[in-house]
């Protein structure tokens, strides 16, 4: 048996013919087991996708959207844990149909602590709910919303927490943002959505998700601590004008490298990275010149700053996921 033979065994493969349609337009036409199998009909659309070793896969729409879409069910007995619990995570890693069932009568208050947690992501309701089995679908394709818009309403969120605090410190108006730390985790949320359940496992893009997921943790830290600092400053009576002055030109930084932080690691880019790095030295400096150091006030700003710190390297290691000129990669492959 050839080494073909072998392959084509092992396989359910066919040999088709090429063929020459008009002028210039060349056709093959489609195995009739598959046709039959997936039900295609003329007007269906397909899929084809170009491999670098020559390979070329075709695959039908319609099955492509049916298999996409992920599924589980829960055994709501064998958990032993309120079904609330559980529905952030499944919510995450990209399940589009949560189903839980009991054997036994599932208790109310569950039900209810579940119609809250949903209310908590975008895009999830519960649309089946009886005695023993109740039903969550995530109606919102997380994908189709970009990563970048994402982690920039991440940042607005947060620039605009920190703007608050700065036009306080100016006895400027404040301007109402109806803004909140929910609709912070509902885009994070959101984001480990896209990044921990993507449906795409391309490996590149796989890490950045990964970098990108790190953070958005971090953001969501930084926003808690944003609140704390608002929250002192309410009373700044203890503060002196140069205190003041000073913590108004580092939260002005701190706005300017949330900005760094976040672009470069959607757009890499030496020069993003290299203004982030000239911010943390410039509001480290500032730092040293606040008569604050034994005070909570000190504590948040500087650990504000050095979860930035964090991040900005975290988005500087998307730099190496690129193909930058001055990357030279299996360099010591013989060839």
């Amino acid at each position: 048996m050839t080494e073909l033979e072998d392959f084509n065994n092992s396989k359910d493969i066919e040999t088709r013919k090429v063929q020459k349609l008009g002028s210039s337009s060349l056709f093959i036409t489609l195995p009739k087991k598959w046709i039959n199998k997936w039900n295609i009909k003329p007007g269906d659309k397909i899929l084809i996708e170009i491999s670098d070793d020559g390979a070329l896969k075709l695959l039908a729409e319609k099955i492509k959207l049916l298999s996409s879409r992920r599924s589980v069910r829960i055994d709501i007995d064998s958990l032993k844990q309120p079904i609330s619990n559980v529905i952030l995570c499944l919510y995450t890693l990209g399940y589009d149909e949560i189903v839980f069932e009991s054997k036994k009568s599932i208790i109310q208050k569950d039900i209810e602590d579940l119609i809250t947690t949903t209310k908590q992501v975008v895009g999830a309701e519960i649309t089946e709910a009886s005695e023993n089995r109740v039903k969550v679908e995530c109606l919102l394709d997380a994908e189709k919303v970009g990563l970048e818009s994402l982690l920039r309403r991440m940042l607005n969120i947060i620039s605009r927490k920190i703007d608050e605090i700065i036009a306080e410190l100016s006895n400027e108006p404040l301007k109402d943002n109806g803004i909140n730390q929910e609709d912070l985790k509902r885009v994070y949320l959101m984001l480990l959505r896209h990044s921990m359940g993507s449906k795409y496992d391309m490996s590149n893009s796989l890490n950045k998700n990964i970098l990108v997921m790190m953070n958005a943790v971090i953001l969501l830290n930084i926003s808690k601590n944003i609140d704390k600092i608002h929250d002192i400053m309410l009373k700044p009576d203890s503060l002196n004008t140069a205190d003041i002055s000073n913590i108004k030109d580092i939260l002005h930084k701190v706005n300017d490298l949330l900005d760094e932080v976040v672009m470069s690691i959607l757009f890499p880019s030496l020069k993003r990275i290299s203004n982030g790095l000239t911010l943390v030295s410039q509001i480290k400096e500032l730092l040293s010149e606040l008569n604050i150091k034994d005070t909570l006030l000190f504590s948040y700003i500087s650990n504000t700053v050095e979860q930035l710190q964090t991040a900005l390297e975290n988005s500087s290691c998307t730099l190496f996921l690129e193909d930058m000129p001055w990357i030279e990669r299996n360099f010591n492959v013989i060839r």
